[in-house]
């Protein structure tokens, strides 16, 4: 009773530390002993009122679907609401996030295809029902598990520091959705990940808490199960003496942690002194002097001029650039590291500047690195995409928002509400590419905003990264859009408003990225506070 209490105590503590205590929350409960658990425990830490309970069944068992009731059954008695989401295979088809069936992936894809809309599942739940966090029942022997993996994967130090306690929800910052609610981005939270599956069996049947065994975590076609067979052994027959067991395996991820943590902080501190990030444009700055305050572009830049921190502000560069939920490939980050050096490698420096090769860029990962000139240091944004490669955003009701290209969040309103219209009228904005064909009949019109910002000396990009910039138009129309009464005119281009157009409609547009910062230690925790 005593342990059980601490383990409610330790979850209350953390979700205080977290500032979620006062929130409501969504339970993620499978029906397994460590999500039933979880559900009990935070119940009784925050209050059952705050808590929002989802079962993801994917079909896989026949038994699933009554199992997921039975789960319901048990979130009544707890006080909780609870909702089963029932996932839908077929056998041919396209793979698609918004399609209400998913296609069935070759054997070796299904847990992570799975996974991914498992996740999108519970990240819609949250912003249908204004929840601020997604809690799991990941436990320790779930990170000696995920330590393993990585490590046979060859991961680094970033992968085998294993799952963090608190980190982004996967499709939080994207959706293949276009339209997107204001809700703030849920966050993922693992508060039992400090504990053991033995301590949370224990606590199920003390507290007659019935929970069921999932056939499929025993399927050693599953690399993740071949896994924990392993560590159960040699956690059980070595008496935790085995590089193998389980303790074993969390100490030396505790030391992965560690090392994660300071790596952490160390970016953070360079990102704040040594980016300029624009979160309207979807570019981040690297200064190109050896110090902040120093021009010279002779020597490295301080964040850079060890290979490890480079390393990893490189990937917090291109990740919040792209937008991406994994991150980016070594090999990537290589080619970016090895044209930062020879930059500033004097023969090589004056190799380039006698052949003008220092202005092309480079790119890799979907995002392209301008070496430093005169106006700015080393700038990078996303490639310059292909006329049609970006989805466009068509036909929005002004009020409302979307995401474009999974990474600019565009918001269009009218100062008035369009008090101003005749009955009847709706007012709806499109978003397209600068390279698009769509974009080209407003061309003039977008030339001529390039000149007026020209004279005004307001901040334009290079022309490849305005390619990666949205083109907004409003338009107005009648009787559900079968009449148009104001053809589509720009209003937002080449990272500005447009602000004849804004004065004449009345309209506002706001842009931004759906990560509002690069830092590493926003995104992450790695230990309770």
């Amino acid at each position: 009773m005593e342990t059980h209490n601490r383990i409610i105590t330790h979850v209350r503590r953390l979700l205080l530390g977290l500032q979620l205590a006062d929130k409501r929350l969504l339970l993620a409960v499978s029906g397994g002993a460590d999500s039933m658990a979880l559900a009990y425990i935070v119940s009784r830490a925050i209050g059952a009122t705050n808590c929002y309970a989802v079962t993801v069944d994917h079909g896989f068992r026949p038994e699933s679907a009554q199992e997921a009731k039975d789960v319901g059954r048990f979130m009544k008695q707890l006080g909780i609401t609870h909702e089963i989401k029932q996932l839908r295979w077929e056998a041919t088809g396209t793979q698609s996030l918004d399609k209400e069936n998913i296609l069935l992936p070759p054997l070796q894809r299904l847990e992570e295809v799975a996974r991914e809309r498992r996740y999108y599942e519970l990240n819609t739940v949250c912003r249908t029902h204004r929840l601020h966090a997604v809690l799991t029942g990941h436990h320790a022997g779930d990170q000696a598990e995920t330590f393993l993996l990585r490590f046979l994967r060859q991961s680094g130090v970033y992968g085998m520091a294993g799952m963090p306690i608190q980190a982004a929800l996967p499709f939080s910052s994207t959706s293949t959705n276009p339209i997107a609610h204001s809700w703030p981005k849920p966050v993922l939270v693992r508060p039992l990940l400090t504990f053991s599956k033995q301590l949370l069996y224990d606590l199920c049947s003390s507290k007659r808490i019935q929970w069921y065994e999932d056939s499929s975590n025993i399927d050693t076609r599953f690399k993740r199960n071949q896994l924990r067979q392993l560590i159960n052994s040699r956690s059980d027959d070595s008496g935790g003496n085995s590089p193998f067991s389980q303790s074993a395996l969390l100490s030396m991820c505790k030391g992965m942690q560690q090392h994660r943590n300071f790596i952490n902080k160390k970016v953070t501190e360079y990102l704040a002194t040594c980016a300029t990030l624009n979160t309207s444009a979807g570019t981040i700055e690297l200064i190109a002097g050896a110090e902040p305050d120093k021009q010279n572009n002779k020597e490295l830049p301080c964040w850079a001029s060890n290979s490890a921190l480079r390393e990893r502000i490189l990937a917090n560069v291109v990740e919040w650039i792209a937008s991406n939920k994994h991150s980016p490939e070594l090999f990537h980050l290589q080619q970016f590291e090895k044209t930062i050096v020879n930059y500033y490698s004097t023969q090589k420096l004056e190799s380039a500047c006698n052949k003008n090769n220092a202005t092309k860029p480079v790119t890799a990962a979907g995002v392209s690195m301008y070496p430093p000139t005169t106006k700015h240091g080393w700038l990078f944004s996303r490639q310059r995409p292909r006329a049609g490669e970006i989805k466009a955003c068509e036909r929005a009701l002004v009020g409302e928002s979307a995401i474009w290209d999974q990474r600019l969040l565009i918001s269009v309103w009218s100062k008035n509400n369009l008090n101003s219209l005749p009955s009847g009228t709706t007012a709806t904005w499109s978003a397209y590419a600068l390279v698009d064909s769509a974009a080209h009949q407003w061309m003039s019109e977008i030339d001529k905003h390039r000149r007026y910002l020209r004279k005004a000396r307001k901040h334009l990009e290079p022309y490849t990264v305005q390619a990666a910039q949205p083109v907004v138009v409003v338009q107005l129309v009648k009787d559900g859009g079968a009449t148009t009464i104001m053809p589509p005119r720009p209003i937002f281009a080449l990272g500005h408003a447009i602000e004849n157009s804004l004065k004449a409609t009345d309209i506002v547009v706001d842009v931004c990225m759906v990560r509002d910062t690069a830092d590493p230690g926003a995104y992450e925790i790695v230990a309770a506070p």
